[in-house]
């Protein structure tokens, strides 16, 4: 346990508005809240080569994995319902969760895959979605990387050896990075899948940049050899060939996004986006430079940020109050690290269109720093991960000025242990019919 915690509650126990300003006050954070909470209903823009869409508001919500696809990557009654409930939501832009290219890059045997096969299924699930909102949908595609573990994966496909991961996540003795030839044909199948989801009615594509996944892993690949390793021309190749190719199939009028990952929050030359002699401070340096890059010459127009890794440091991507362990800062301190961090990269790039990320920790609070954060220019969006799990009419009620503090989320991480569990994830507190069974089950053996 850490002394913040055990002396002095008040770094993260608030119970009234007016108790999370003093908090702040006190602490010096960069978080800022406003009574006003009419930022939120804000009109947004993200603007294609052929195309402007005009978002009915600024909130979003995040790529959040069920893992409830069936064996094929097929959407089921259990997908379909968790994306209807963020239809109704009242979100201005919804993005999907993480939706495999290989079936070898799956987290598990339940994470979405689209294929020539089923993708009739997404088709009719967007067709759905379109009937209840006309938010922009966006499909997330990615190649999981080390933390693939499927009926089709022998061991993890990582780019090298990470020690800083590897003691958290060991990887089987041995293993060995993934061959060049191997990403040499990568960026095809993410052109393919690409096209798929543009079939299936998806509004754009997000090329995953994050968490330690496959693309991720590449901007930190600092030792590896050959043409994927080392400097920052190889470090980025991978990734660039990818967009080169998902460009190519996209047409003009669809969106082009990424979730990235802005920084590892690990020591170099294991992470990526550090201060190469203290890991705890944040170098968005190379983060900006390969972001501007994309936008200029491969089309990208809008990012969701992110940083860290739920999979090593949870807290760092998702502030809580309970966890596997406790972390060794207040969590305002990451909430605040959060959304300086997307200030950083809006205010270096500002014609990119900017999702934020950090605001579900606040609970019943977080529409006041969401607000605060789009009326100081931090983003352009609020994004809402978990909260869009636990609560499902969490922006209509925001922007409203309704929001009830019965149905928020309370950040205590019962839909990462499901996660950690392999099982189906969603809220056990707030969607008590679906979760609170299957959490009993499969975590806490009852």
């Amino acid at each position: 346990m850490f002394a913040y915690e055990k002396k002095d509650k008040n770094t993260y126990n608030f119970r009234s508005l007016g108790q999370l300003e003093n908090i702040i006050e006190k602490n010096g954070y960069d978080i800022p809240l406003s009574r006003d909470i009419s930022p939120l209903g804000k009109k947004v823009e993200i603007k294609t080569a052929a195309k402007t869409y005009t978002l009915s508001n600024s909130l979003s919500v995040h790529p959040m994995e069920g893992f409830d696809g069936d064996e094929n990557g097929t959407p089921t009654e259990l997908s379909h319902r968790r994306y209807m409930r963020f239809a109704s939501s009242g979100a201005a832009l919804v993005w999907s969760e993480a939706i495999a290219v290989v079936p070898e890059g799956r987290t598990s045997d339940h994470q979405l895959m689209i294929t020539e096969e089923n993708v009739g299924d997404y088709a009719a699930l967007v067709a759905d979605f379109k009937k209840i909102t006309d938010a922009p949908i966006i499909a997330q595609l990615t190649h999981s990387g080390r933390f693939s573990h499927n009926s089709n994966t022998p061991h993890p496909i990582i780019m090298q050896v990470n020690p800083e991961i590897e003691k958290v996540r060991p990887q089987d003795k041995g293993t060995p990075p993934v061959s060049d030839y191997y990403l040499d044909q990568l960026h095809a199948y993410y052109a393919k899948a690409a096209a798929l989801a543009i079939k299936a009615g998806f509004d754009g594509v997000d090329i995953k940049i994050c968490h330690q996944y496959l693309l991720s892993e590449a901007l930190s690949s600092f030792l590896r050899d050959g043409k994927y390793g080392g400097s920052y021309e190889n470090r980025t190749r991978l990734i660039k060939d990818i967009f080169i190719a998902v460009k190519t199939v996209l047409p003009a009028d669809k969106i082009l996004a990424s979730r990235f990952g802005v920084s590892d929050m690990l020591p170099y030359p294991y992470g990526y986006g550090t201060n190469k002699n203290d890991a705890s401070v944040p170098d968005l340096t190379e983060a900006q430079t390969l972001l501007g890059e994309l936008m200029r010459d491969y089309g990208l127009s809008l990012i969701d940020m992110t940083m860290g890794s739920p999979y090593i440091a949870p807290h760092i991507n998702r502030p809580y109050n309970k966890g596997g362990y406790v972390a060794d800062e207040p969590p305002l301190k990451g909430v605040e690290r959060l959304l300086t961090s997307a200030r950083q990269i809006k205010t270096a790039l500002p014609s990119l269109t900017v999702i934020g990320t950090g605001y579900s920790y606040l609970r019943e609070f977080a529409q006041y720093a969401a607000a605060g954060a789009l009326d100081k220019g931090y983003a352009d969006m609020a994004g809402f991960g978990r909260m869009a799990f636990a609560y499902d009419t969490f922006a209509k009620d925001m922007i409203a000025g309704k929001f009830d503090a019965g149905k928020t989320c309370i950040t205590c991480s019962k839909c990462t242990e499901l996660m950690r569990h392999g099982s189906v994830t969603g809220c056990p507190i707030r969607d008590q019919e679906i979760y609170l069974p299957i959490y009993r089950k499969i975590v806490m053996g009852k």
